[in-house]
């Protein structure tokens, strides 16, 4: 028997011992609770993902959907040995998002705590209520409309690395948008160019395609769930490489852009002027906004700093990719609905090459309804997860 066979079974004796220890009389009664509401079959370790370890990447949307479909509108499951109850009606989920009480993270979401931290994406309670609270005005129009060029100059070259597909009988337009995406959030979000589209920044720009991939894998793979098992694995040496790559980057970065904050003020207080009058008015990034951002005498942290820009990193970039190709896929689709997008484009620039502004972007009503409808049928983020940690009564059954 070779060493992984050997460190295999060694994990499920582990894992088997476990589950045997924990079923004491209250587990017991929670699970009868749980398996009171119809769902998949359920087996002891694995709970009801076991559909899912024998699928491919690129069918697992297929599969899940086949699973909400077949289950519909309220279903239980089991991954490994934490319970989920499934809310499609959205009169039920409407009772989980509209309460303030049910605000706690699912578990899943601490498998992103070792890259993101606690930043928005995971956190909650007072540190998610303060950090929103110094965030949410960096995101006034005004500054978005600063970065117009960003997007477009971005696009611009996306477009000239599409030319090549040009008569192909298909193509992944995937890495194409993620890469497009990646050059415009770093630069809008940490001030820094990467030119992920023309091969930069190759050791970044994989790390974030491996922590994605590997926090999908991890989720379905119940052995892997434990920190102390994950990491025996080639797949936890994996994330921590990447790890170190990604919050490498961010530091130095946020060191750099630190530094320029402070050689800039002390060029102002030499000069008797102000900041933006001695060096010059620029547009600030993200990262930028939230140096200065701050709720009375507090103000973040580095490594919340770190946190929060990670986490705007991972969000922009991976909900935005999932967005576009979604839309051009369906376009693709609907060539009526795709002329139809093209005439608005035409009467807005009337044969000129001229890049968009953000009067522009406000004109194209018809665009927004196809992004809209794509984002609806085919959303970035097509499901979020609570912990409950008080009884909730959806319908006429109490969850607790």
């Amino acid at each position: 028997m070779d060493t992984f066979s050997l460190l295999f079974c060694g994990v499920v004796l582990l894992l088997g011992t476990l589950f045997l220890y924990s079923r004491t009389s209250k587990r017991e009664r929670f699970i009868r609770m749980v398996d009171q509401i119809p769902g998949p079959r359920s087996y002891p370790i694995l709970g009801t993902v076991l559909p899912f370890l024998f699928t491919k990447r690129q069918d697992l949307f297929k599969v899940s959907q086949k699973l909400i479909n077949e289950n519909l509108p309220l279903f239980r499951g089991w991954t490994g040995s934490v319970a989920d109850v499934n809310l499609t009606c959205p009169e039920d989920v409407e009772v989980i998002l509209s309460s303030s009480r049910h605000v706690d993270k699912s578990f899943l979401y601490g498998f992103l705590h070792s890259w993101l931290g606690t930043g928005l994406l995971t956190s909650t309670g007072e540190k998610w209520h303060a950090h929103r609270k110094m965030i949410t005005p960096t995101f006034h129009f005004s500054i978005l409309d600063s970065f117009v060029e960003v997007f477009s100059e971005k696009s611009e070259i996306l477009v000239s690395k599409l030319q090549k597909e040009v008569g192909s009988q298909g193509f992944d337009v995937y890495p194409y948008i993620t890469k497009c995406a990646l050059d415009i959030i770093c630069e809008t979000a940490m001030g820094t160019k990467i030119f992920a589209q023309d091969g930069g920044n190759l050791d970044y720009v994989t790390a974030i395609y491996d922590m994605s991939e590997i926090t999908v894998q991890r989720i379905f793979q119940p052995w892997l769930h434990p920190e102390s098992i994950f990491k025996l694995f080639r797949i936890g040496r994996r994330h921590d490489e990447c790890l170190r790559v990604l919050h490498g980057f961010t530091r130095k970065v946020i060191a750099e852009r630190k530094a320029q904050m402070v050689n800039k003020r002390v060029m102002a207080n030499q000069m008797s002027g102000s900041e933006d009058e001695v060096v010059g008015k620029k547009r600030k990034a993200f990262l930028d906004l939230l140096l200065e951002a701050n709720v009375g005498d507090a103000k973040l942290t580095d490594e919340e700093l770190r946190e929060e820009v990670d986490t705007f990193m991972f969000e922009g970039h991976d909900t935005t990719s999932a967005a576009m190709c979604w839309a051009i896929y369906l376009l693709g689709l609907h060539p009526d609905v795709q002329e139809k997008a093209y005439e608005e484009q035409e009467s807005i620039f009337q044969g000129s090459d001229r890049s968009p502004n953000m009067k522009d972007l406000t004109e194209m009503k018809y665009l927004e309804r196809v992004i809209k409808e794509s984002l609806r049928l085919y959303p970035s983020v097509p499901s979020v997860a609570r912990k409950l940690n008080k009884d909730v009564k959806i319908g006429n059954v109490l969850y607790n």
